[in-house]
Order: C-alpha cells, then structure tokens, then sequence
C-alpha cells in the first residue's frame, strides 16, 4: 500500500476533494475542488456570426472544444484572482463529465468505491470505462488515483500519461503526476511537472507552495 505521505500529499493538492458526486447526474452539485468554491455558471462568450456575417442567419452555438479553450485562456489570465477557482471548479466539471451516460455512471461508482477506501474495485470499474471510452482523459485520471492508492505508482504514471496525451492542458493530471514523482523521490521531474501546471492554472495555490518547498529543499541540498 502508498505511504501515507502520499495520500497527504495527493489530499493537500485538492485532488480528490470531489470525489463524492463529482460528474453525476446533477452538475449543479458538482464542488470545486478548491474547498469552499461553489461551481457558478459562468457567462457565456459573445457569440460570433456564422461565415459570411449576414443578418438573420443562425449563429453557431459553440463547441464543448471551444468553450474548454476559453475557459483554459480565462484560466491562464486570471493568475490569483477569485474568479480563477470558479474557473477551475468548471473546467474540471467538464473534464469529468463524458459524452456517454453510460460512461459518467461507471465513472460515479468508482469515486464511490474510492471514497469508501475500495481502490481494487475502483480501478477494476475504471478499467472497463477506458476500454470502452479510451478518449475519456479524466478517467484515465482517475484510475491513476485509484492505482496509486492501490499501491501501483508505476501503473499510476502511465495512466497520467495517457491522460495527458488526451489533453496536455489536463491540470488535475499534472499535479497529481507532480505529486506521485514527489512521493518517489524524484524532485526534478516533479518541479517540472507542477510548474507545468501552474502554466496552466497560475492561481492553484497548493501546487505552487509545493513547487516553492521542492526548490527551497533542492537549495539547500546544493
């Protein structure tokens, strides 16, 4: 089983906070997972014309790509301000919420299974979901998690890298890549990877404290 060094560590960075509930079939109650952010929708970005800019032709409504591409730049400019855990807290809800609802509700047990400490059966429900949807980048995530908390480091990191050829952009991923690489004692490879996280999300406060107290440690290592 993982040290409990690494379950703190993982928990510090917020990354299984929402386990309970997150992408189910209300995402009204869908937390962030930046404790106490409530998940508030968020105003939609001016339409634009379809080609050719005629009066009265139908505008196109944006793609679930589109919206995710602006919120992920919002993201990026909002550096500390409030309004970057809101952000997040919809950008994670869109991550975790699959095109199936077949999908969503396999993905739902497992958290459940998770969050009662059944790791073995959240990642033998996981298994099943990426087999069956293998674009789905959160739930590759995810079955890192529940590997990592099976004890299987090694099997953890591949699945956060096929998250991550899914979408690069995946925060969530990478900090909890970061924090595995810490727990293995591989500081170099997890400064780089929380700082491409905070690349992403400037404002996710426990992955920068984490960066700052690796290098600080680093320093005084030299």
């Amino acid at each position: 089983m993982m040290r409990a060094a690494g379950a703190a560590l993982i928990l510090a960075l917020g990354l299984l906070a929402g386990l309970s509930g997150f992408a189910s079939a209300s995402p009204a109650a869908v937390p962030g997972r930046d404790k106490g952010v409530a998940v508030k929708k968020l105003p939609a970005p001016p339409a634009t014309p379809e080609r050719g800019g005629k009066e009265g032709v139908a505008e196109k409504e944006p793609s679930k790509a589109d919206l995710l591409d602006g919120l992920l730049a919002r993201l990026r400019l909002a550096g500390d301000d409030p309004s970057a855990k809101v952000i997040a807290a919809t950008i994670r809800q869109m991550w975790a919420s699959p095109d199936s609802p077949s999908a969503g509700l396999l993905a739902a047990q497992a958290r459940k299974a998770l969050k009662a400490g059944d790791a073995r059966t959240a990642v033998d429900i996981l298994d099943l979901v990426v087999r069956r949807w293998p674009r789905f980048a959160d739930a590759w995530r995810e079955r890192a998690v529940a590997r990592y908390m099976a004890g299987d480091a090694k099997g953890a990191l591949r699945d956060l890298g096929r998250a991550l050829e899914i979408e690069p952009r995946h925060f969530e991923a990478l900090a909890t890549k970061a924090a595995i690489l810490q727990e293995l004692k591989r500081p170099g490879a997890a400064m780089d990877a929380y700082e491409q996280v905070l690349a992403i999300y400037p404002g996710m406060t426990p992955a920068r404290r984490a960066l700052k107290a690796l290098k600080l440690k680093n320093d005084q290592l030299l």
